[in-house]
């Protein structure tokens, strides 16, 4: 009787275990976290409020997308991500002046993109690369010269711009040289060489010649599509896929270039006829 009474008593021990354990709290996992996020959200709230959560949520991803995909490279699952991040950024980039620090950033990213696909002999992604690089060089060029050229932190982003550009296609230059030398990699320094290739635009100065160079190198890039992409065995529709997207990015570019070269003739026609009032005063 008693050895009978101690197995129910242990029993019901282990029972009373089990069920304080399942009642233990623990630690909430992610999809927790998200879920109370979103019926916050739902939440009639006061729309400040509500902007300002909605705001951190989206700097969140942003910050997230950014470090997952930092080194990340077409094909790779995460590039998308990489790609979703930029695009964000450009559109909580309100001001010209933003706008054209984040495009500079972008295109620095394609430029660093190109290099390592040139390297690894993937022709068509680092014609696409190239051609995105040149094509937000030239729009971040078209956002500076909407701004008055002789504000500080413009005179300073404008430098930057320019000394980037040129260190940039310095030191492309050196990359396609030496992948010239391999067999595997000849097509690929051919890409390079035509972003590292041109001197600045003539006749221009400032931020209307490097958009316009830039354009000049993106339209250069669209004419090598079928030299990058003839003998590799990569499918018709992904070529057809890339010279479309070059394609796409050297009229963007051009347009760009235009867009810098107008503001600049606006801005000389706005000064001459305030030094003609002078004049007239």
């Amino acid at each position: 009787m008693n050895a009978q009474s101690g197995l129910d008593a242990l029993a019901r021990e282990r029972m009373r275990s089990r069920v304080l354990g399942s009642l233990r709290p623990r630690r909430p996992t992610f999809a927790d976290r998200a879920l109370v996020a979103f019926e916050v959200l739902a939440k009639p709230a006061p729309y400040a409020v509500r902007v300002i959560a909605i705001g951190a949520l989206c700097i969140a991803t942003i910050a997230g997308a950014t470090v997952a995909g930092a080194d990340t490279l077409p094909d790779d699952p995460l590039y998308s991500l990489k790609l979703a991040g930029e695009d964000l950024r450009l559109t909580f980039a309100l001001s010209a002046n933003d706008r054209a620090s984040v495009q500079l950033s972008i295109a620095e990213h394609r430029l660093a993109e190109a290099e390592a696909l040139a390297t690894n002999g993937r022709d068509e992604d680092a014609l696409v690369a190239s051609s995105t690089y040149s094509q937000q060089i030239a729009e971040a060029a078209a956002e500076l010269a909407e701004l008055e050229e002789l504000q500080p932190e413009v005179v300073a982003l404008a430098a930057q711009l320019d000394d980037r550009f040129n260190e940039q296609r310095s030191r492309v230059q050196l990359l396609a040289t030496k992948l010239s030398a391999d067999p595997a990699t000849v097509r690929a320094s051919r890409i390079l060489q035509v972003v590292a290739a041109p001197t600045l635009a003539p006749g221009l100065s400032g931020v209307q010649r490097i958009a316009e160079t830039a354009a000049g190198v993106a339209e250069d890039l669209a004419s090598q599509t079928t030299l990058a992409a003839a003998p590799r065995a990569s499918p018709q529709p992904r070529a057809a896929r890339a010279a479309e997207v070059v394609r796409r990015n050297a009229e963007q570019a051009r347009a760009a270039a235009e867009r810098a070269k107008k503001n600049a003739k606006n801005k000389n026609g706005d000064n001459k006829a305030s030094e003609e009032r002078g004049d007239r005063d």
